[in-house]
């Protein structure tokens, strides 16, 4: 199965849910979104404000997708757990299990955030999305997701790394949205 997704809906902040609403449910009537594909012309320049790696929801939990909020818009990379295929300038974003299998240090862990200080007021310097590979410059780093899976974690149920399926096309699930609140 596939980790990318590209399929969406997201609120209608005009049309609120009266009365009664699930406990786990949305909070306006759902909609769905059809993102435009994403072109470096579209953010190149604009200036990262704020970084989110639980992004997405389907109700009672996220997929992880990563955001990188340009003023009014979010950068999404719509990948289950993104932020463990992402790495920048070569160090993994965010990875639960890196000292458990004895990997490098990611830049988030329990401890801390060490990539909001580094990449937060930092413009869009430069974009490319590929079917399997991404590369944006942020000020004098790179967030990239490699086609090969060398380097990225692996999962803990197979303990294979994490891999693109011959199908899959980043350059659809690599959009702009106006809300992280994207229900898959």
């Amino acid at each position: 199965m596939s980790n990318l997704r590209h399929e969406f809906r997201i609120p209608d902040t005009a049309r609120p849910i009266g009365g009664r609403r699930p406990a786990w449910g949305p909070f306006y009537e759902l909609v769905d979104f059809h993102p435009e594909t994403l072109t470096a012309e579209r953010i190149v320049g604009r200036t990262v404000r704020e970084i989110c790696t639980y992004a997405g929801t389907y109700g009672m939990g996220g997929p992880g997708f990563l955001g990188l909020r340009l003023d009014d818009e979010w950068l999404i990379i719509a990948i289950w757990g993104a932020d463990s295929w992402a790495q920048v300038d070569g160090r993994i974003v965010q990875d639960y299990f890196w000292d458990k299998n004895g990997w490098p240090r990611p830049w988030i862990t329990d401890q801390g955030d060490e990539l909001t200080g580094v990449l937060v007021g930092q413009p869009i310097t430069s974009f490319e999305v590929a079917k399997h590979s991404l590369t944006v410059g942020i000020g004098r780093r790179t967030l990239s997701i490699s086609e090969s899976p060398e380097g990225r974690p692996i999962l803990e149920g197979n303990k294979q790394p994490r891999s693109f399926e011959d199908a899959d096309d980043l350059t659809r699930a690599v959009f702009l949205s106006p809300t992280t609140e994207i229900w898959i």
